[in-house]
C-alpha cells in the first residue's frame, strides 16, 4: 500500500518508545479513507530517523496483519526533506560520470530517490530527461 502523509501525530508513543503515529490517504485513490498508523522506528526502511518525516512525503508499507512490517520512503514535497530524510547517498569513492541520486517528477509531484536507475521514476515509470 502506498500512504501519502497527510499529518503527523506524534513521535514515541505512550511511554516514550521509538514510533511515530501518523495519518495519510491512499496514494491517488479519489475518495479513499484517512488511515491512522503507527510505525516503529525500526520498520523505516531507508529512513534513519523517524523525526524526518514529514507531510507530504510517500511511504510504501508491507504489513504483517495489521502491524507495518515495512515502511519505505518512495518520494517528498521537496528536495530538502527527501534529502534530510534519507541522508546522504551512498558513492564510491571515484566517479566516471555524474550519477542522478534524486529527481522531481512532475507527474507524480513529488522529490523521488533515482538511485540505483536513474532511468524512470520509481513510483510511476515516468522516464527521466538528463
Amino acid at each position: 500500500m502506498r500512504l501519502l502523509i497527510t499529518e503527523l501525530h506524534n513521535f514515541g508513543g505512550f511511554f516514550g518508545g521509538d514510533t511515530v503515529t501518523l495519518s495519510g490517504r491512499p496514494w491517488r485513490q479519489e475518495g479513499a479513507d484517512e488511515h491512522t498508523l503507527t510505525i516503529d522506528e525500526g520498520a523505516l526502511a531507508n529512513v534513519a530517523d523517524r523525526h524526518t518525516l514529514t507531510p507530504g512525503m510517500l511511504l510504501e508499507l508491507a504489513f504483517a496483519g495489521e502491524r507495518v512490517e515495512r515502511a519505505t520512503l518512495l518520494g517528498a514535497p521537496g528536495y530538502v526533506e527527501l534529502r534530510r530524510a534519507i541522508g546522504e547517498a551512498p558513492l564510491p569513492d571515484t566517479l566516471v560520470a555524474p550519477r542522478i541520486l534524486s529527481h522531481a517528477c512532475a507527474a507524480c509531484q513529488l522529490w523521488v530517490i533515482t538511485m540505483p536507475d536513474p532511468a524512470s521514476c520509481p513510483i510511476c515509470a515516468t522516464p527521466v530527461i538528463a
